[in-house]
């Protein structure tokens, strides 16, 4: 970050704060999701979800985990460019993908087996990353000029 401020003084300038913003919300979403199956991990036995008996809440969670810090850098990134080209279609979408996803962690809960709701997560991390991707003009240099 002071890398970034000794170069601009603007408020917002591009992508880059939209990659560093959808990283800490992505880390910070994963946090909170996660650290619900951290806290059964206290006890003894291994939890598995209602869904599927098969597959352990660990990693159930930390695959919805993930795909969730991807999705937020994507949204981040294109909410920014919403804002700043006053798009509202731009930031709708991103709304309802957002409502979407997040939607699909209530099949967990229906007792329906979690690799729908992963494998939709994923197909939706996917269509929203080309789209982001093709809403930047094809260019990975926002991505590389953060590192």
């Amino acid at each position: 970050l002071s890398r970034i401020s000794r170069e601009t003084t603007d408020l917002f300038h591009g992508p880059r704060y939209s990659v560093i913003s959808g990283l800490g919300y992505g880390a910070m979403s994963a946090m909170f999701m996660y650290v619900n199956v951290l806290a059964e991990a206290s006890g003894p036995g291994t939890y598995y979800t209602p869904g599927s008996p098969t597959m352990p809440i660990f990693v159930s969670g930390a695959f919805q985990a993930s795909a969730m810090t991807g999705l937020h850098v994507c949204w981040s990134l294109l909410c920014a460019e919403g804002v700043e080209k006053r798009s509202l279609p731009l930031l709708m979408s991103v709304l309802t993908s957002h409502m979407f996803v997040s939607a699909l962690t209530l099949l967990n809960e229906a007792g329906i087996s979690p690799l729908y709701a992963i494998l939709c997560s994923y197909i939706a991390l996917a269509v929203v990353g080309a789209f982001t991707f093709r809403r930047l003009s094809g260019n990975f240099m926002p991505f590389f000029k953060v590192l």
